[in-house]
C-alpha cells in the first residue's frame, strides 16, 4: 500500500513536470514516458527477483506497489479515446503503437539488463 502511494505521487509529479510538453505537442507524452519507464523497471525487477538476487518482497513492494500505481493503462486508454474524439486518428494510432511497442521493448531491455547485472 505504501508503494502504491509512492508510485501514484511519482506519476503525478512526472505528469506535472511534463505538462508544458504535452500542451505544446497535443500528445500524451507524459503517460507514454511513464508507462515505458515503468515497463523497463518492472522487467529489471522481475529479472533480479527471478534470479534470487532481490527478495520476493521487492517484486511485491516495488513491482506491484510502486510500479503498479506509477504506470497506468486506464489513462492510456482514455488518452487514445480523447485523440480519437478530437479527430486525431493518426495520432491515436501512433500513440497506441508507440505505447505498446516501446513498452514491450523496454520490458525486454529491463529484463536483459537485470539478468546481466
Amino acid at each position: 500500500m505504501a508503494g502504491g502511494a509512492v508510485g501514484a505521487a511519482a506519476r503525478y509529479g512526472v505528469t506535472l513536470l511534463l505538462t508544458p510538453l504535452v500542451a505544446r505537442t497535443g500528445l500524451p507524452l507524459a503517460v507514454l514516458g511513464i508507462n515505458v519507464l515503468g515497463s523497463f523497471l518492472l522487467g529489471l525487477t522481475l529479472a533480479r527477483v527471478g534470479r534470487g538476487l532481490w527478495p520476493e518482497a521487492a517484486r511485491l513492494a516495488f513491482g506491484t506497489g510502486v510500479l503498479g500505481a506509477f504506470t497506468t493503462f486506464s489513462t492510456f486508454s482514455v488518452e487514445v479515446d480523447g485523440l480519437l474524439m478530437r479527430g486525431a486518428g493518426g495520432a491515436a494510432v501512433l500513440y497506441a503503437l508507440l505505447s505498446v511497442g516501446l513498452g514491450v521493448l523496454a520490458a525486454v531491455l529491463g529484463r536483459e539488463l537485470g539478468a546481466r547485472l
